[in-house]
Parts: structure tokens; C-alpha cells; sequence
């Protein structure tokens, strides 16, 4: 794993200290997809456990992390880095290899211990991406359809609210998040209309493009600032 500038921020600096946070999971569960948080790996590791519990037998992990700043002018809207190789047509779809987006988004580097001690003979990859409308979204389901087999797993880096002043504002936005992401229908378009408010709404939409059934909430971390939980699809609960 690449430590950044994350290292004792998001993460702890100890090794020991990291490796309690992986822990041990049984890896008897399944799913096609997870939607996981971001944020200090002390507050969501029980629950990146528990996600990683659904990735029996899979050959290849795909991690999908929105980007928190904004790209910049003329680039369109998703960015690559990781072990699994491009393949030519990629760059036609748009998706380029950015380093500098990868420095400032701490969310996927936070799963990819996780990938290393449970998936370890597993490819993985990390897109960073900026969907804002349903042409883009469109755009990165054309490019993950041809990863969209039974033995990858995409997993999700986003929180289901912005930051909250109270717990109750937090339980809203994470209750409407749950709703919409089991009905899993116009998820961009409830996103322009503040139904919804979650940084990861049009990487969800793109696999909506991809993977049949709405998202089962499995578990919540009960956090009064940001509403963390895990959401699998096409799976086992």
C-alpha cells in the first residue's frame, strides 16, 4: 500500500495499531457490490470489516472513490490508478491516470489494506471519479461493463450525508439515502433536487446501469457528524 499524506490522520501511524483496525473477518458472505464509508479508520473499521465479509471468491476488486475537489478545466471526469491494467479503449471513454487526484482523496486509500489482507490474490483498481449528470454516468457504465462479472467486486467509497450539525439532521439524510438507494431509481436527479446528499451519487447511478436490484442496508455507525453505513448489492445478507 502507497501512504500519503493521510498516514496518521486518516489512518493510525503505529503498524500494530493499523493491524488491529483490519482485524479478521469470515469470508463467508456475497455480493456484486458495496457501498462503504470514508472517514478516521477508527471510526468505520468495524463496518469495512464487516463489508469485506462479502467478498468470497473474487478475482478482482474495483474500488470507485468520488472526488472531493473539483477536476480540473477540460478533464473528463474519471481518473485511474492501481494494479489492473487499462485496457486501450479506456482512454476513449475519458478515464486518465492522475496521480494528483489520488493524493488528495484519502476514502479509497482506506479500503485498500483491507483489499491487501483479505483479497490478496485479487487485482484491484481504484477510479476516481466526478459524475454530475446522467451522460457521465453513462459514460462510466459503458466503461465498467466490461468488468461487470461474477467474480469482481465494486465497492463504493461515500458517506450517505454531508456533514450534520445534530444527529437528527444526520438520521434524515441517511434514512432518505437508504430509500432511494433501495429503490435505486433517478438517483441523480433526486441529487439536484436535495433529496438526497451524498458525494458518491453518480458512481451509484452508473451501477444502477450495471447491477439489477435496489441496495439492502446491512449495518450503521451511529455518528451525530456524518451518516456512515454499509449497503451491499447482488448479494447475501
Amino acid at each position: 500500500m502507497k501512504m500519503k499524506y493521510h498516514e496518521g490522520i486518516f489512518y493510525p501511524e503505529d503498524k500494530t495499531e493499523l493491524d488491529s483496525l483490519l482485524g479478521n473477518v469470515n469470508v463467508d458472505k456475497t455480493a456484486s457490490a458495496l457501498i462503504l464509508p470514508h472517514a478516521s479508520l477508527k471510526t468505520i473499521s468495524s463496518l469495512v470489516r464487516e463489508g469485506f465479509s462479502y467478498a468470497k471468491d473474487k478475482e478482482r476488486v474495483i474500488i470507485l472513490s468520488p472526488l472531493h475537489s473539483h477536476r480540473a478545466e477540460g478533464e473528463k471526469g474519471f481518473f485511474f490508478e492501481g494494479e489492473l491494467l487499462p485496457f486501450s479503449n479506456m482512454f476513449h471513454l475519458g478515464v486518465e491516470i492522475k496521480e494528483m487526484y489520488a493524493e488528495e482523496e484519502p476514502g479509497a486509500e482506506e479500503l485498500i489494506p483491507f483489499v491487501e489482507k483479505y483479497m490478496a490474490k485479487s487485482k484491484w483498481a481504484v477510479l476516481y471519479s466526478d459524475i454530475k449528470s446522467s451522460q457521465e454516468s453513462k459514460r462510466l457504465a459503458t466503461f465498467l461493463s466490461r468488468y461487470n462479472t461474477p467474480s469482481t467486486l465494486f465497492i463504493v467509497s461515500t458517506n450517505l450525508s454531508p456533514k450534520c450539525n445534530k444527529t437528527e439532521e444526520c438520521e434524515m439524510w441517511r434514512e432518505s439515502a437508504k430509500k432511494a438507494l433501495a429503490e435505486g431509481k433517478e438517483l441523480i436527479d433526486k441529487a439536484n433536487k436535495h433529496l438526497i446528499s451524498f458525494c458518491g451519487v453518480g458512481i451509484i447511478d452508473a451501477l444502477e446501469r450495471l447491477i439489477p436490484g435496489g441496495w439492502v442496508s446491512v449495518n450503521d455507525n451511529k455518528d451525530e457528524t456524518t451518516a456512515h453505513s454499509l449497503l451491499i448489492k447482488g448479494g447475501e445478507n
